[in-house]
């Protein structure tokens, strides 16, 4: 008898719920170790937040388009897929920030535009001199009452209030609300500070500073540009993950939505030994709640919500979106790249609908030269993006807003986040993706509740002695992209085969 048929046999089986790329990467894990496994997706595409869509021919990003260089476990996790060599950095480092009054280059160091240097010229170009020398004040005042407030609310603490606190007003609302509001979908009160920028209150308590805290991060990211992708797009990930796990015998069933966890079967194996929830926290613990006893748990902002990616209009949706407008342009005039990779958008300009553009050919040298070799020089690929939680404006758009008012609104905005006039005549083609999917919740304490939940799966596990182990990953138990999301899945994974050992 083959060998390896038992050793298969005799190791554990698994279900992944989820074929995002969380879900993916645990499945190719333990596949990769000899496990059965098999992944439920409800969609009918795998690969969660990062897709493609075609213009002209050319597949483009049609969600997450980059990853953070700042760990090295996605590089380690591109060079086992054999992907090493497709890795490229944006042509351009610059992005730029647009502001009621200004449009200028974000600060060349910072995070989520907290300034690592209150002084430096391109702060003080955004922030104007006095609000400068207000942030400035945070190099000496004491930190002590911090770490105080730390401690008597159980680490619950917002990024704006640590930034309003340590650098003024004028720093969050012209810095750091652009940036969040974009990225996150959130106002910075609303979000948590040690998951929304790791290690960084930590630092300020050691350094003593919020701007030190910032540099001293920083200083640890590898050199080089902070972001990168692959050439061709980072939907390529997603691409190789299927067709290595397709080799290694895991079996994946598209648009097969699981509504009952103690129902799921594996193929031929029948029931699974462990269940993989590698959903948006609010659908996991809606299927956990089925097996395993949850009460007791604090479950804010955990409720049942549904996430699909979509590319038509229903407005019925059960949560709200983002909306993702691509533009090829007949434009020379863009030839000198007159906003870097792109634009974040103040909340508080209200003429302009979209919360950030990202200019994808100025950004990736291989979109610059696709585009180019479909129509010629002077082509140029843009992609806007529409949907900002609480936004009030007249012309808040978001998923939900039909094909015709979003390539309208981005008509208008294209050219005014350029600086450049954009005729309607320039615009060759217009490509709407909707994203109806929940936003990791990363409100104060966020990440707490998410730690007890876990916990409680450890604790307790599902009801009856064959009932299967249930495990939870992915962005909103991880964090937001791919340097928080491979890790995370990978670990759950390494405790399945540590368990089974």
């Amino acid at each position: 008898m083959d060998t390896r048929v038992n050793a298969r046999q005799s190791m554990p089986r698994i279900a992944v719920v989820g074929g995002g790329v969380a879900g993916l990467i645990a499945a190719w894990d333990l596949a990769r170790a000899g496990c059965s496994v098999e992944i439920f997706e409800a969609g009918d595409r795998l690969g969660g937040a990062i897709g493609a869509h075609t213009m002209s021919g050319v597949a483009y990003d049609a969600g997450a388009e980059a990853f953070a260089t700042r760990s090295p476990v996605v590089p380690r996790l591109l060079h086992e897929l054999g992907l090493q060599d497709l890795v490229v950095a944006p042509q351009h480092a610059i992005a730029w920030l647009q502001l009621p009054d200004v449009a200028a280059p974000l600060p060349a160091t910072g995070i989520l535009g907290i300034p690592a240097d209150p002084l430096a010229p391109d702060v003080v170009a955004i922030l104007g001199e006095e609000a400068a020398a207000r942030a400035a004040e945070d190099l000496n005042a004491p930190v002590d009452g911090w770490a105080q407030e730390h401690a008597s609310r159980g680490g619950r603490i917002t990024l704006g209030e640590v930034v309003r606190d340590r650098m003024g007003q004028d720093v969050l609302d012209r810095l750091v609300t652009p940036i969040v509001s974009g990225v996150h979908s959130a106002e910075p009160d609303d979000l948590d500070m040690s998951n929304t920028a790791p290690g960084v209150f930590e630092a300020m308590l050691r350094e003593g500073s919020l701007a030190r805290a910032v540099a001293q991060v920083r200083s640890k990211a590898p050199a080089g540009s902070a972001v990168n992708s692959l050439h061709g797009g980072l939907n390529r990930l997603v691409a190789a993950l299927q067709e290595e796990l397709l080799r290694l015998g895991a079996v994946i069933r598209l648009n097969s939505p699981v509504n009952d966890l103690g129902a799921l079967d594996v193929a031929e194996t029948g029931h699974p030994d462990h269940i993989i929830l590698a959903l948006d926290a609010p659908a996991a613990v809606q299927l956990a709640a089925g097996m395993v006893d949850l009460s007791g748990l604090d479950l804010t902002g955990l409720g049942a919500v549904h996430s699909q990616q979509e590319t038509q209009h229903e407005p019925e949706a059960l949560a709200p979106g983002v909306a993702l407008v691509s533009m090829v342009l007949n434009a020379p005039e863009l030839d000198s790249h007159p906003r870097g990779t792109g634009v974040l958008v103040s909340p508080h300009v209200t003429e302009i609908g979209a919360k950030a553009m990202t200019h994808i050919s100025s950004k990736w040298e291989w979109a610059d030269a696709a585009v180019t070799r479909a129509h010629g020089p002077g082509h140029h690929v843009v992609r806007l993006s529409y949907g900002r939680v609480g936004q009030s404006s007249q012309r808040s758009l978001g998923a939900d807003s039909s094909d015709e008012e979003l390539q309208q609104a981005a008509a208008q905005d294209v050219g005014a986040l350029f600086g450049v006039p954009i005729a309607p005549a320039q615009i060759l083609e217009a490509s709407v993706i909707r994203w109806r999917k929940a936003l990791p919740q990363t409100s104060a304490g966020h990440a707490e509740r998410i730690a007890a939940l876990r916990a409680r799966l450890t604790e307790q596990p599902a009801a009856g002695a064959s009932a299967p182990v249930l495990h939870m990953t992915g962005a909103w138990f991880a964090g937001t992209g791919l340097a928080r999301v491979v890790p995370d899945a990978r670990a759950t994974a390494a405790a399945i085969l540590n368990s089974s050992s």
